[in-house]
């Protein structure tokens, strides 16, 4: 189909985010098995409330252009730099789950949380589920090495927020095929409706 469309429209008005283990396979039900507060595929857990003010956002760096000439003509080619994506989650459950995304710690015997000084991130998946009215949109991303990002801060008018950011790594392999091409994935975006060569 080409030319304007609304059905592949989505206003993503609602969403949260699921966890799993690195590289746990996509569910077999594809993204209908997402739902914001029903039961999550298994493997997965839901990270439950997140920010609305500071809604989830990717980012990249990098895949700069840098144009190459010859002795013979200028601009010949244009290679691209590689790009490293990532994504900022605002958790807002104050929970183990949340916690270990945000400083891979422990719980003490008198159920305190200890936070480490030192934290490398922990390898997990994440499903980004978003919806309106008229359908979903969700990211399937099978490696990240995610943390807390900015330090918390404390707003007495609003929700407590656990900034956590992720890394975007990629796929193993096996959760995301590699492309006909060797080029390796790192996540798959899934919208209800669409389907390959629509």
């Amino acid at each position: 189909m080409s030319g304007a469309d609304a059905t592949t429209l989505v206003i993503p008005g609602h969403g949260t985010v699921f966890k799993a283990p690195a590289n746990t396979a996509m569910s077999a039900g594809g993204l209908a098995d997402f739902t914001l507060t029903g039961t999550p595929p298994t493997g997965w857990v839901s990270l439950g409330h997140t920010s609305i003010q500071n809604t989830v956002a990717f980012a990249t760096n990098g895949g700069d252009a840098s144009v190459l000439g010859t002795w013979i003509d200028d601009a010949v080619r244009t290679i691209y730099a590689a790009t490293d994506w990532s994504l900022t989650v605002n958790a807002l459950q104050v929970d183990q789950e949340n916690l270990d995304l945000a400083f891979n710690g422990e719980f003490d015997a008198d159920d305190g949380y200890i936070v480490p000084g030192t934290n490398q991130g922990t390898s997990t998946a994440l499903f980004v589920l978003c919806q309106d009215g008229t359908g979903k949109l969700g990211f399937y991303i099978p490696n990240t090495s995610t943390k807390l990002g900015d330090a918390p801060s404390i707003d007495p008018t609003n929700f407590f927020e656990l900034p956590l950011s992720a890394s975007i790594l990629a796929s193993d392999g096996t959760s995301i095929p590699p492309l006909i091409d060797g080029r390796s994935g790192i996540m798959k975006v899934y919208k209800t409706g669409l389907t390959a060569g629509v």
